[in-house]
């Protein structure tokens, strides 16, 4: 699948999983105010591309300029927090050749998983250093189950267009 395909796929999952999280989040008792509702829309796009950012082309150029944009944006307004794990987030692609770890349907759920629990983790640390405990770290992810749904969705969507018979040979990426 070339980037346009997954770049409109993304759109339709973000779409979907924000739809979903307008019709949910009340009933789940996980709230999803309109900031979380945009990031979940992004966030499943940005995901939908993860997988090809280790490819040397346009579209991986327009996404680290993205990212710096908001990268800036996050410093600026003192969320050193979160402006490390996205930086660490958005350069792990280039860690290793292309459909490695990236198109391993097992890295969809590790990953995002694990990048949520170490954010919530040092952020929970910070935050109760006396009085951490294992219950405020579930809280603190069940609060953000949305963002890491998004991560999900999006990642596995890049996988589903590319396992489709008719792109799977094109070669085009």
């Amino acid at each position: 699948m070339n980037f346009k395909g997954h770049i409109t796929g993304g759109i339709v999952t973000g779409a979907a999983l924000t739809g979903s999280a307008v019709l949910f989040s009340e009933p789940l008792g996980v709230p999803a105010p309109p900031l979380v509702l945009a990031q979940i829309f992004s966030i499943t796009i940005l995901f939908s591309l993860f997988p090809d950012l280790d490819i040397s082309s346009i579209p991986q150029r327009w996404f680290f300029r993205v990212i710096f944009v908001i990268l800036l944006g996050l410093s600026y307004h003192e969320y050193y927090e979160e402006a490390t794990l996205l930086a660490l987030v958005a350069i792990t692609p280039l860690l290793d050749h292309h459909r490695s770890w990236t198109h391993n349907i097992f890295s969809v759920l590790i990953f995002p998983v694990a990048m949520a629990g170490i954010y919530e983790y040092l952020l929970m640390k910070k935050q109760f250093f006396y009085d951490w405990s294992t219950d405020q770290l579930m809280l603190h992810l069940q609060n953000h189950i949305w963002l890491v749904a998004a991560c999900i969705v999006g990642w596995y969507t890049h996988l589903f267009l590319d396992s489709l018979p008719k792109f799977k040979q094109s070669g085009h990426h």
